[in-house]
């Protein structure tokens, strides 16, 4: 599922941010409480029939009864539990027995059974209920009925409830991630509306009394979480895709005046479709469907049959990534389910990074690396603020669960995992992860696991310092140094961290040589720890050399590089800062980094440099010709947590700031000649000759 903030037109206003050290409470790498014992671990549901009256839309209510098919994991069963929430139970009977004594709560339903039941056994339940279903307190997930009667539909999880899982709104079941059954739903509706539900429509049958009852077969068993029901004034637009496994037909739910629009906003759904075929494996499921509903706070994975906001079916392309992203977890999610909500990443993360995937396979890469650096400084920038803390993908305390740690940080961490893979290991990985785990669930350490099988390559430290625990490293060229042979260089690399407690290890990052041509050359270097180093045999003697240069690791770092042939400004996305370009008549490159860890320190006291940023530095690097006159300009933000207002406290006044340089990692800090331009509270330092080198912000005076 995905949460929308947009469409509710709300303007997020991030309070003052410090760095919590309580988040590094999440610094484990094993769940933090023992696993809890779960319905599943006693019974299995084979099969749920459920037979639902939704047709008092006005009044918000439900009817019927559902039918389990069970059998028991373990011997000597004398109790069936159920999970069911708020609902009048009407009678409960066990094969042919009616049973009287019934325990239930308004949650749990524990029914006793006549005689113990054992393994192989396989029991009919027959549960007849009526009442209104609820929705979650958090206001997403459960089941909704629209104020004018026109809509009734579930969304499967809740984000307050616990669990999570939300199919014990309007039926009875084991409601987990783990336990997987099929589905045989008839739901009665008014004559005027058409019930969709998983999987493939068997029958509609008129009743003659009004109504209409429609049966849906789910064949393939899903958890209770994925099991869903939209009932509207619905038309089908629909579409066959000829996929790996043979054609399969793609069906879209929507009122009749909607149709034209589904048709043009979902234009590249069976593109989409092709491009995660041949990335991840075979679509398994019988249908490709999403129903249109009155939610505009985002959509539901629900298998076959995905709840989508019908606000988003607008004629327009705007909201591709959306539908990109709940049809994905027909792989991440739905094929394979996360065990628990500790390891949700693998549902949400896998999902959010497909929003990536998608992109470069419907319009090229350069989308796909735009989708990414946004997404990472989003990660940088704001998922701490978001989530009120610095955690790992794996584990979230479960009031965060559908967070932004686990969304963006997740997707951040697998676009690590393909560059750390390579693209042949890390889509082939995938493909026999979908099928040797195919309806099935999964945890994280078996992921690990499998990766590990899969490729050979020993996964522990990158999921150690990747996936396991919070925060992020950086890595930086720390010194390179001509070896006295031909183009042979050493170069010297350090790690630092961002809110993290250990340094990551089997680390792989790439170094990019550019001579005075601006020809490139790239290896990968590879160490533990603090520091590392390697020599390099290079074809030419370089100019520069850039750690990164394409972002392939989402390390505490952001950058960008630019050719610049004209005058003008030249804005450096999420770096905080500009280029202000007087003169060039050769072109030039200039690659620009925003480190979000501290600089090094001062070598020793400074009598015109009292403090320097404790948050983070810049890095200029590239070809800079001797035409080329620019100025560079240098943000600060008082009230941005992420950057600088630890250095520039409310008592601090913005006179005191100063602009710091060094030209390598062996110079002392020192002033550069600046200007200030700006409120007490934004603005920029402004240099006006831009050097190859290290920036970062200083305060000049004590403060007051």
């Amino acid at each position: 599922m995905k949460r929308i903030f947009k469409l509710s037109c709300i303007l997020v206003v991030f309070a003052l941010a410090v760095f919590l050290l309580s988040a590094f409470n999440n610094n484990s790498k094993v769940p933090r409480n023992p696993p809890k014992r779960l319905k599943s671990d006693t019974i299995h549901v084979i099969n749920y029939a459920i037979h639902l009256d939704i047709i008092n839309l006005s009044q918000k209510t439900i009817k019927g009864y559902t039918e389990l098919k069970i059998t028991p994991k373990m011997n000597n069963i004398r109790f069936i539990p159920l999970d069911l929430l708020k609902m009048t139970v009407d009678s409960v009977c066990v094969g042919n027995n009616n049973i009287k004594s019934f325990f239930y709560n308004g949650s749990l339903l524990r029914i006793p059974m006549v005689s113990p039941v054992n393994i192989h056994d396989t029991i009919s339940v027959k549960v007849c209920y009526h009442g209104r279903p609820q929705m979650d307190a958090s206001g997403w997930g459960g089941f909704y009925f629209t104020s004018d009667s026109a809509y009734a539909y579930n969304l499967g999880v809740g984000f307050q409830a616990e669990p999570h899982n939300y199919g014990r709104a309007w039926f009875p079941c084991v409601d987990d991630f783990i336990d997987r059954a099929t589905y045989d739903c008839y739901i009665r509706v008014k004559d005027s509306k058409t019930a969709v539900c998983d999987g493939t429509l068997m029958k509609e049958t008129n009743n003659g009394d009004g109504t209409k009852t429609f049966y849906w077969r789910m064949h393939s068993a899903i958890p209770t979480y994925l099991a869903s029901v939209a009932v509207g004034d619905y038309v089908t637009v629909t579409y066959t895709f000829k996929g790996k496994k043979g054609n399969i037909p793609v069906m879209i739910y929507v009122p009749a005046s909607d149709s034209g629009k589904a048709r043009a906003s979902f234009s590249h759904l069976l593109d989409i479709l092709s491009i995660y075929e041949k990335d991840f494996g075979p679509y398994l499921w019988e249908r490709v469907g999403y129903v249109g509903v009155p939610f505009n706070d985002g959509a539901m994975e629900h298998a076959t049959n995905i709840a989508y906001p019908l606000v988003c079916i607008d004629g327009r392309l705007v909201f591709e990534e959306l539908y990109a992203h709940e049809l994905s977890h027909h792989w991440f999610g739905d094929l394979v389910t996360c065990a628990s909500e500790a390891d949700m990443w693998l549902n949400e993360g896998w999902a959010s990074y497909c929003e990536s995937i998608f992109r470069e396979g419907l319009y090229g890469h350069s989308s796909y690396a735009a989708n990414i650096k946004a997404n990472h400084f989003k990660v940088l920038s704001s998922c701490h603020l978001d989530d009120n803390g610095y955690y790992a993908v794996y584990g979230t305390p479960s009031n965060i669960t559908y967070s932004s740690t686990v969304y963006k940080k997740g997707a951040d961490v697998i676009h690590t995992l393909r560059y750390y893979l390579g693209d042949t290991l890390f889509f082939g990985f995938i493909k026999a992860w979908m099928n040797t785990f195919k309806f099935k669930p999964m945890n994280t350490i078996q992921l690990r696991d499998f990766v590990t099988s899969f490729t050979g390559i020993n996964m522990e430290d990158f999921f150690d310092g990747w996936i396991l625990t919070p925060g992020f490293p950086q890595y930086s060229i720390d010194s390179i140094k001509y070896a006295d042979k031909g183009n042979d260089y050493m170069v010297y690399v350090k790690q630092k961290l961002h809110h993290k407690l250990s340094y990551v290890n089997s680390n792989k990052i790439e170094v990019t040589f550019v001579d005075k041509n601006w020809k490139k050359y790239t290896e990968t270097i590879e160490f533990s720890g603090q520091y590392g180093n390697k020599l390099f045999h290079l074809p030419f003697p370089p100019v520069c050399a850039i750690l990164d240069l394409d972002e392939k690791v989402s390390s505490a770092t952001t950058s960008y590089y630019a050719t610049l042939k004209t005058t003008g400004i030249t804005n450096f996305p999420n770096l905080f800062f500009a280029l202000d370009v007087q003169n060039v008549s050769d072109s030039a490159f200039v690659r620009v980094e925003y480190n979000w860890v501290a600089p090094d320190p001062l070598k020793k006291p400074s009598k015109d440099i009292y403090r320097i940023s404790p948050n983070g530095y810049w890095k200029i690097d590239g070809i800079l010709p001797a035409s080329l006159s620019a100025s560079g300009k240098f943000q600060y933000n008082r009230n941005t947590g992420a950057f600088d207002n630890t250095l520039l406290p409310t008592a601090a006044s913005v006179d005191s700031l100063l602009l710091l340089y060094r030209s390598n990692t062996t110079d002392e800090w020192h002033i550069i000649k600046h200007t200030i331009k700006g409120t007490s509270s934004s603005g920029y330092l402004s240099t006006q000759t831009l050097q190859k080198g290290e920036y970062t912000l200083g305060i000049g005076k004590p403060e007051k």
